[in-house]
């Protein structure tokens, strides 16, 4: 595995790390190569039409809606810190209630509220 690699997952993280990254890193350095290339290079670290803000609340809604807890934390974290604002974020998790259900939305508020706390803000 390349060191740079792994800093680059890191980068793209905005401080809201996972502790996957460099599991998989040492685990499967091949693999994590191949997983840069999409996850780094091709979505994250890339500048398209979307903002990047607007596509980590993409990936809240989407995690909300499939029950995903570490990923909702992880992308509402990231939302936070590339903009958007706890309002945006919870739209977001409420456009997710419709295909995925109340259970996921549930999930959501509670982590917004977890994360809201641990940085001495309030929802607004």
């Amino acid at each position: 595995m390349k060191k740079d690699s792994l800093e680059a997952f890191k980068k793209v993280a905005l401080g809201a790390d996972n502790d996957a990254y460099e599991i998989v890193a040492k685990l499967d350095p091949e693999y994590f190569e191949y997983l840069r290339g999409i996850y780094v290079d091709a979505t994250w670290g890339r500048e398209g039409a979307l903002p990047r803000k607007t596509k980590e609340l993409i990936m809240v809604g989407i995690t909300c809606a499939m029950l995903h807890p570490l990923g909702n934390r992880l992308h509402t974290e990231r939302a936070l810190i590339a903009g958007a604002t706890p309002r945006e974020v919870l739209e977001a998790m409420e456009v997710a209630a419709i295909p995925g259900g109340m259970p996921g939305l549930w999930l959501g508020v509670e982590t917004l509220q977890k994360i809201l706390k641990a940085r001495g803000q309030e929802f607004k």
